[in-house]
């Protein structure tokens, strides 16, 4: 790649983080999966992987572009963005189970599963499940969901079948306004980031929270080429808003797969067995970041066998972020909305239930050895009461409607018959 220093760097780790933007730190402590920690074999993984639904991964990782490309209009252009689109897209496809009507139509469309094509996506989840829970030697990967239930609603059966079949999802039942509900769902979520994520909540959701849908996701990999601790310096690091910082730029030489146009290059950087990958797009002079993300991945496979070298910052970042509102400006509106959401699909309540917040968390550390990530996404189930529409006013008393209403370009007297209004002239 370009010896110069990045305008702006995008990271793309398969399944787990988009990067935008990154700080320097980190640590050489690391240690990648080892064979034994492995049920599958080599052939085993890559015959289950072959059977599975590209769709997914293409809809998961287009997701994440689109709301990068939101966040970063959000923020302008400013500090370290990190995402994880299969975190934010399984935690949805949760809520997306439970949808009916113009909300499902909504939701299906932001995932790329048409309503028709619900058990597809179920489908498809359930069969990498496997997978992102057994990535083999050189790579751990954990994958959890779970659902939190309010004491005494009850989550219709089909809703219940398809979050445990399909996800995996626990499902667990507490008092989601109570303090102890902070404690039990940040638990869950540091259990299952190995540490890296412990306060997913800052307080109780609220007695108007229906349920929690949350999504944990960990990721360790070992490079297949270790970056040389030697070659590593200091180097400037361009941002995207044409400032330069300091970081410990990373740098190896060999034979990597590699692609290029006029907007971009790009290079794989695999973990473990090849199993899985990082994808490092560097704009060109003339490009930016924004340019790329409208631009989308790298269409088919133009990578090919190039020798050259790579330089990569070592960094560490963290990021959390309400999506709701990046969400609604991809055109998600109804699912937010507590007169026109429909998750009646989800559980039978005397109040309609809508997507109150989706939070977002993330964490990536990169250097010579490897990668450690980990992402979290929860999408709060709220019921509320659609606010009543306004009623035409009724005198409740003769001095007082009859003070009001000549203001109001109305006279009011009562009968036997009851009250009758006429307009003044």
């Amino acid at each position: 790649m370009r010896k110069r220093p990045a305008l702006s760097l995008y990271v793309l780790l398969l399944p787990c983080i988009l990067l935008a933007g990154c700080s320097s730190g980190g640590s050489d402590d690391f240690a990648g999966g080892s064979a034994a920690d492995s049920a599958m074999n080599f052939s085993e993984r890559a015959a289950l992987a072959a059977k599975l639904d590209a769709r997914l991964a293409r809809q998961s990782n287009e997701l994440g572009l689109r709301l990068l490309g939101k966040l970063r209009e959000q923020n302008g252009g400013e500090g370290n963005l990190t995402v994880s689109p299969y975190s934010i897209s399984a935690a949805l496809a949760l809520a997306y189970n439970g949808s009916g009507g113009e909300t499902a139509e909504e939701l299906g469309e932001l995932l790329g599963y048409a309503p028709g094509e619900l058990e597809q996506l179920n489908a498809g989840n359930k069969a990498l499940l496997p997978l992102m829970n057994d990535a083999g030697p050189g790579v751990q990967l954990e994958l959890a969901h779970s659902v939190w239930v309010e004491n005494g609603i009850k989550l219709h059966k089909k809703y219940l079948e398809a979050a445990k079949t399909s996800y995996g999802a626990q499902v667990r039942t507490t008092d989601l306004s109570a303090e102890k509900s902070v404690t039990e769902v940040n638990q869950w979520v540091e259990d299952h980031t190995a540490d890296k994520i412990d306060r997913m909540l800052e307080q109780p959701p609220g007695g108007n929270t229906v349920a929690l849908l949350v999504n944990a996701l960990y990721f360790k990999g070992a490079w297949q080429e270790k970056f040389p601790v030697e070659r590593s310096e200091p180097a400037d690091f361009h941002t995207g808003n044409n400032t330069a910082a300091e970081v410990m730029m990373m740098k190896q030489t060999g034979t990597f797969a590699y692609a290029e146009n006029e907007d971009w290059q790009a290079v794989r950087l695999p973990y473990g067995e090849g199993q899985m990958e990082m994808l490092v797009i560097l704009p060109s002079e003339g490009s930016s970041v924004d340019e790329v993300l409208q631009g989308g991945l790298p269409a088919g496979d133009p990578f090919a066998e190039r020798f050259g070298t790579v330089g990569l910052p070592r960094f560490t970042a963290e990021y959390g972020v309400d999506l709701k509102e990046a969400v609604q400006a991809l055109g998600v509106k109804t699912p937010f909305d507590p007169v026109t959401a429909d998750f009646t699909a989800l559980a039978d309540v005397d109040t309609p239930i809508f997507i109150g917040s989706i939070i977002h968390k993330t964490f990536i550390e990169v250097n010579e050895s490897g990668t450690e990530a980990a992402a979290s996404t929860l999408v709060a189930m709220d019921g509320g009461a659609a606010p009543t529409a306004d009623l035409p006013f009724e005198p409740t008393g003769r001095l007082s409607s009859l003070s009001r209403t000549h203001r109001l370009g109305y006279g009011c007297s009562s009968g036997p018959l009851g009250s009758r209004c006429r307009r003044n002239s």
